[in-house]
């Protein structure tokens, strides 16, 4: 058995269910369990596994963030220079093309973050239903959501299903640009659009510790 489903098995025996304030059940981790290696280490794993799986599903944001950053490194460099001698227009352009990339990993993370909580929700959806078009089809309208539910089809076993839903319907690695924008480019205007981009909201995985 792997090391880290054992040690889930042993942390899951450790636990003791108990009644809260609420009446509701829950469980309490063994107090001698909880300052044992074991837990620690087993919590480091699972903590490492997440971050992980968060740099995955976003690597193509997070190459962005990069981007952005050495973007703004460079072009405010060009600013300070352009103050130095005087150059208003320079100072302006250079200054513009700094704050560009100063800002772009901020849009990048908080998209990241989005399409993290998708990665934890396709999980759980495609371990109780199975694989599932219906499941799939909502989370196929960008290239940085269907990287999102590739990962965690690879998780469960589905990559070769989930491999052939793209081939089978159209999408290449090239297709970067959100499919809906390119039909009806209106919508980046909507407030619905930039919240289901940027804000969506923060989801626990109920199946799994990762």
């Amino acid at each position: 058995m792997h090391i880290h489903k054992r040690l889930l098995l042993l942390f899951t025996k450790q636990r003791i269910n108990v009644k809260t304030a609420s009446g509701k059940s829950g469980y309490l981790v063994n107090q001698e369990l909880r300052s044992t290696p074991v837990l620690h280490y087993y919590s480091l794993s699972i903590l490492s596994h997440k971050i992980y799986r968060y740099f995955k599903v976003g690597y193509l944001l997070h190459l962005i963030s990069l981007i952005g950053i050495v973007i703004a490194i460079i072009f405010l460099k060009f600013t300070k220079v352009a103050m130095l001698n005087d150059q208003l227009l320079q100072q302006l352009l250079y200054g513009y093309f700094a704050a560009y990339g100063a800002v772009l990993p901020i849009f990048a993370q908080l998209d990241a973050r989005s399409r993290y909580q998708n990665y934890k929700l396709i999980k759980d959806k495609l371990h109780r239903y199975g694989f599932s078009t219906r499941i799939i089809d909502p989370f196929t309208w960008s290239r940085c959501q269907r990287d999102a539910i590739q990962v965690a089809a690879d998780d469960l076993g589905y990559k070769k299903q989930m491999q052939d839903y793209f081939k089978k319907h159209g999408f290449k690695w090239y297709h970067v640009l959100p499919r809906i924008l390119i039909r009806n480019p209106r919508l980046l205007f909507t407030k619905n659009y930039w919240y289901r981009t940027l804000f969506v909201k923060y989801y626990a995985l109920k199946s799994f510790p990762y």
